[in-house]
């Protein structure tokens, strides 16, 4: 399909919901900056083990907490020495008693679940940490996982945009997971409750390159892979292969999870983890799917960086031609440009939304 540009649909982010901060094993007893959301973070594991993420800027001069150390559990400031607890209240310093009011730093809701620590960056009487995205598969008794981080200058959304539509493991990916078996390939869009789906089967095709090492299938296979997009930046990959000669029964399934978290406009973290169901006790073939994972997404990592250079600040650029394989991204740019309106609007006083209201009558 062609028609007009249908990308301009970012406007902001989504605060309200859980994004990645850390792996949870990276996330010690020492402190961590990292920014999210355009808002510079610290985090650390207080004395009892829980995390702890808090604003980075010193409430005296401004001076970046993760400078400094962490002194009996709470963050001192390599400036002046204040000490900062973990519920952002100021609660020492060096040349007074008194401590004002005012010196204190906001402080985010943070919790640990599937190996990964989340961090909710809107309103805190919201943070449920039920909502916490499901990826169990990365600590499942019944799955074996690896897992991998890169830092990508890029706008966190044109990742939502590359998982959505694989047809480009064809081309940018030929060496690892795709062939042009992928992109020919018919592709299957739905949208409802909130998420988007885009599901793939592509049968009798050789094998690319890591499916052969990945499942030990060396001759024609039937494969799928389904990309479940939620916003703000969920993508689950249900993936799966099986001798063309047998059945489906006989798969060989995995799980990829993507987390991408927003850093700025133009940057974001990707957390990535790859779960298997089979030959679980198989650690050299663990370590191939972990070193193979990275190389395939170091590829999308320097393609998206040059796409968001060749794109540079304009939003609304990123469908000027707009094919069949965009209807998720589409689908799925509009599910996040709904939530940052409703956001938008909710952060409105009504005196101001009826006042409008009266001015600019709908209808």
């Amino acid at each position: 399909m062609h028609g007009k540009d249908t990308g301009n649909m970012s406007g902001g982010w989504i605060r309200n919901a859980w994004y990645v901060a850390a792996f949870s094993k990276d996330l010690q007893y020492e402190l961590l900056a990292r920014t999210f959301l355009g808002e510079a973070v610290v985090m650390f594991r207080d004395a009892a083990g829980h995390p702890v993420a808090m604003a980075d800027k010193c409430p005296h001069r401004g001076v970046p907490l993760s400078l400094g150390k962490l002194v009996d559990g709470m963050v001192r400031c390599t400036y002046h020495g204040l000490r900062i607890g973990s519920d952002g209240q100021c609660k020492h310093i060096p040349c007074q008693t008194l401590i004002p009011a005012q010196a204190r730093v906001a402080t985010y809701p943070v919790a640990d679940k599937h190996s990964f620590t989340w961090i909710w960056m809107g309103d805190a009487a919201q943070a449920d940490a039920s909502l916490i995205p499901d990826v169990h598969w990365m600590d499942d008794a019944h799955w074996t996982a690896c897992s991998g981080y890169h830092h990508i200058e890029a706008d966190y959304q044109l990742m939502n945009d590359n998982l959505l539509d694989l047809s480009h493991e064809s081309f940018l990916h030929d060496k690892t997971i795709g062939n042009e078996a992928v992109a020919e390939a018919p592709v299957k869009t739905t949208v409802g409750n909130d998420e988007v789906r885009v599901h793939r089967d592509i049968f009798n095709c050789e094998p690319p390159p890591f499916y052969i090492k990945a499942t030990g299938f060396t001759d024609r296979i039937n494969r799928w892979h389904t990309t479940i997009f939620k916003p703000p930046s969920f993508n689950l990959i249900e993936n799966g292969s099986y001798p063309a000669t047998a059945s489906k029964a006989d798969a060989l399934e995995r799980r990829v999870i993507h987390l991408t978290t927003p850093e700025t406009a133009s940057s974001c973290h990707y957390f990535w983890g790859v779960a298997r169901a089979y030959q679980r006790d198989d650690a050299a073939l663990t370590e191939f799917i972990r070193q193979q994972s990275s190389n395939t997404f170091d590829e999308d990592k320097a393609m998206l960086q040059a796409q968001q250079r060749a794109l540079g600040g304009l939003d609304g650029s990123v469908f000027p031609v707009a094919l069949c394989t965009d209807v998720g991204p589409i689908q799925a740019r509009k599910l996040v440009h709904k939530r940052v309106s409703y956001e938008q609007l909710a952060a409105i006083p009504l005196a101001v939304v009826h006042a409008a209201a009266q001015t600019h009558p709908i209808g």
